[in-house]
């Protein structure tokens, strides 16, 4: 599985990623196949995105960070030194609600984490399968959904796709990948989040 930012279409040349991006999120995935016992084994692309382009709620393969999400852009103006625009990208770590930030000029690309295609169709399938049984989506898409949306095995949604986990912090996380995201990436989350309210009733 991956994870989306909006809805986009990768032609095959706009998935170049440094090797050290492509190696964390197969890291990531490989982390979350061995947790579940190769019950999940989630697939991720990497693009390039400029930073000016960013929108909150992005998880962007930092290279000393690993797998952040971008929680704020500020921009600061352009610098007449530089003839470029800079942005000040605030994005949240793996270790709770803390933050960090980092100038950035515009134009500057990184890698963002995105969902391999196949992923993208399972979770789609998923949904409609449960919009036309009118019932919340089964533990498989949710887990699906989880897997392509946490930014690193010590999130609360990583925990979910691991063990189904429902815990208040994965609904602040899902909060903050909300922000900025398309119609589809809003799709998953709302699937997930009833799913998760009508486990919690039902248990």
């Amino acid at each position: 599985m991956t994870a989306m930012v909006r809805e986009e279409t990768h032609p095959p040349g706009n998935s170049a990623a440094s090797p050290t991006a492509e190696n964390q999120t197969q890291t990531t995935g490989a982390t979350s196949a061995h947790d579940t016992n190769g019950y999940l084994r989630p697939a991720y692309e990497v693009i390039q995105r400029q930073v000016g382009h960013l929108a909150l709620g992005d998880l962007v393969v930092e290279p000393v960070l690993g797998e952040v999400r971008v929680v704020r852009v500020t921009d600061f103006g352009y610098a007449k030194q530089r003839h470029q625009r800079q942005l000040q990208v605030h994005w949240a770590t793996d270790d709770g609600p803390s933050t960090a930030a980092q100038m950035l000029p515009a134009e500057t690309t990184v890698g963002v984490r995105v969902p391999a295609l196949a992923d993208r169709l399972v979770i789609r399938r998923g949904i409609d399968l449960a919009h036309y049984h009118r019932r919340e989506i089964d533990n498989r898409t949710a887990r699906t959904i989880a897997a392509q949306l946490h930014r690193g095995p010590n999130s609360a949604l990583h925990t979910f796709a691991v063990n189904e986990t429902v815990s208040d912090r994965l609904y602040d996380e899902l909060d903050q990948v909300l922000l900025g995201r398309s119609p589809t990436v809003r799709r998953w989350i709302n699937a997930l989040a009833r799913h998760c309210l009508s486990k919690y009733d039902d248990d």
